[in-house]
């Protein structure tokens, strides 16, 4: 059912061709009545977030609502949604109609669309009320569900979205800021006072290293203040790699407002004005100059005593002297925009892309989506323009893990000191990192064998080791699983899911399934690499005539016999890796010459230590 005011419980309606809207629409800020749901908030609530009241009547109502639960990236839209970042009457958006514009301006990012798997579709009916929940059951918005548009193999939700309060984050809740929130933090710090101009943004995709903590020092020298904003949607206030950037991002925060080194002053000239996007949309040197022109000698030296004071700050600047500050913003992460560019490359389009689509471009280019949505927050945030991408100069992840991966020591050319030490803790040399060695081959290959005796060897050197042998886990982890495919993959997946958690402790993990499948191996590797942990495939490439030859528990001859369906290797495939790290075939290798091939591999890699000589 519909409503339009509080005594009703369905979600306000509008025609569903309007739910794309206009760019002045999408920026536009106005004022809903409680009787509407919608009212003009405290700061702490947004105007899209609905009242106490009517919160608690739609929950009510809900009770006999389908459900829709969001993945992360979706959680993020809607969390975006919410804060208005796309207007003031949120919505999902539907396919543009045949014949229109595909391609926004840049500085009208599109309005997020919303797709769920056809099965989960089946269940919802156009004209019925919808509960978005968080993975967790909580209802964060109602969806007046207008239209259902095929988006193959999923289905495309169209209709207008009431808030009912923004997804919790318990990570750093003093760093999340809502864009009413930060005007007024930019106004209390004096930022916005008269001659000073609004903050400049500087998205953080990634981290930021000594480049990029001098093209925030040339701003600063130049009279503004600066917010950097991390792009954090999606992320698991669980993950580890999370807290690592957060706490990266404050220590570079730190260095900002350090002494510069003498190396540093050629920083300074870096181009950012020509390379930015300011609030107009506008880009080019010119926008940069005209304020440096207008807004008096202020624009163009540090803070002084003439500027407006914060409450308890000093002169312009913001708590312990910072010209700077970070927020979190509740966007997904791009890694195209936490790349290294090149010296022709722009700051707001890494990719070396041009300001315009190219002509009879039927869509917007990824890229240039992606940095027009960057200059469209900055705006909404209430930020001048927009830094994106980093500093030239910059070193890329390969650069610093190579470093980290031997022990080396971070140099201050690459990134500041505070930053570095961050990286050494949390990211110490491969032979004290955590390593997950999965071992994988046909029964009978000598998997187990291996295993056993390379967790012997580790355990020698001193390494914390937990074996998962596959048929031990059966008859733990995985009991009651049978042998379709299906719960195969369940059983390589739960053994992947605690290796990359003891990995991810610190331990080493080393398993031995038979894992025959491609896509599963594939996973658990990715599980371990999440945690921050290394990974090792050892593929036992004993031939199947051996395996069978060996039969030590009869399982071949009973596969033969058809007493065993879909024996791996016999009536079901297995897959061999092409991506093995070592391979090792025990049909004319002992035990003791495959394990020694695995440790020359662990050795030279950097996981385990050589032993002295």
């Amino acid at each position: 059912m519909s409503a339009t005011s509080d005594n009703d419980v369905g979600t306000s309606v509008r025609d569903p061709r309007d739910l794309r809207g206009s760019s002045d629409q999408r920026r536009g800020r106005t004022a809903h009545s409680e009787g509407n749901g919608h009212r003009t908030g405290p700061p702490d609530r947004p105007d899209a977030v609905v009242g106490p009241e009517r919160a608690r009547r739609l929950r009510e109502a809900s009770v006999g609502w389908p459900s829709v639960t969001l993945d992360a990236r979706q959680l993020s839209d809607l969390e975006l949604m919410v804060l208005g970042v796309f207007g003031p009457a949120p919505s999902y958006a539907g396919q543009a109609p045949a014949g229109a514009d595909q391609i926004p301006a840049p500085e009208s990012p599109p309005v997020p669309t919303l797709t769920v798997p056809a099965a989960v579709a089946a269940d919802l009916t156009v004209g019925s009320d919808v509960a978005l929940r968080d993975r967790e059951g909580v209802m964060i918005a109602a969806l007046r569900l207008l239209a259902l548009e095929p988006a193959p193999p999923t289905v495309r939700l169209v209709g207008t979205v009431e808030g009912l309060e923004l997804p919790s984050h318990p990570d750093y809740p003093a760093l999340r800021r809502t864009p009413a929130q930060l005007r007024a933090d930019f106004a209390d710090r004096g930022w916005t006072a008269s001659g000073t101009g609004a903050p400049w943004a500087v998205w953080a995709d990634g981290l930021l290293h000594t480049a990029d903590v001098g093209r925030i020092r040339a701003l600063t020298r130049r009279g503004k203040h600066c917010v950097i904003l991390a792009p954090v949607g999606g992320a698991d206030p669980a993950d580890a790699s999370h807290h690592l950037r957060i706490r990266c991002l404050i220590a570079a925060l730190n260095a900002i407002d350090t002494a510069p080194r003498p190396a540093e002053a050629t920083l300074a000239h870096e181009p950012f004005a020509s390379e930015a996007v300011s609030k107009s949309g506008t880009r080019g040197r010119s926008g940069a100059a005209q304020h440096s022109r207008h807004a008096g000698p202020e624009a163009t030296a540090p803070a002084g005593d003439g500027q407006a004071r914060g409450p308890g700050h000093g002169p312009g600047e913001g708590p312990g002297g910072h010209h700077s500050m970070l927020v979190l913003v509740p966007v997904v992460p791009a890694g195209q925009l936490a790349a290294p560019r090149e010296p022709a490359m722009s700051a707001t389009s890494p990719g070396g892309l041009t300001d315009e689509p190219d002509a009879g471009a039927p869509v917007l280019d990824a890229m240039a989506e992606l940095t027009a949505l960057r200059a469209h927050l900055a705006e909404v945030y209430g930020c001048a323009g927009s830094l994106t991408g980093p500093a030239i100069g910059a070193p890329d992840a390969g650069e610093l893990a190579a470093l980290l991966d031997a022990g080396a020591p971070l140099p201050a050319e690459l990134t500041p000191p505070g930053v570095a030490a961050e990286l050494v803790r949390a990211l110490p040399p491969r032979s004290r990192r955590g390593l997950t060695i999965l071992f994988t081959g046909l029964s009978g290959s000598g998997k187990s064998t291996l295993a056993g005796l390379l967790v012997c060897r580790l355990l020698e050197r001193g390494r914390r080791v937990t074996l998962l042998d596959g048929d031990v886990v059966r008859t733990h982890l995985s009991q009651g699983l049978g042998f379709s495919r299906s719960d195969r993959e369940t059983n390589v997946r739960r053994i992947g899911f605690v290796a990359a958690e003891v990995a991810g402790a610190g331990g080493t993990a080393v398993c031995a399934p038979i894992a025959p499948y491609a896509d599963v191996r594939a996973q658990v590797r990715a599980m371990t690499t999440a945690r921050g942990a290394g990974f090792v495939l050892v593929h036992v490439a004993t031939p199947l005539e051996v395996c069978e030859a060996r039969d030590r528990k009869g399982l071949y001859a009973k596969a033969r016999a058809g007493v065993i369906p879909a024996f791996t290797g016999v009536s079901d495939p297995y897959e061999e890796p092409t991506d093995a790290d070592v391979v090792v075939d025990t049909a004319d290798l002992s035990t003791f010459a495959g394990v020694d091939q695995v440790l020359e591999h662990l050795v030279h890699a950097g996981w385990v230590e050589a032993e002295p000589q």
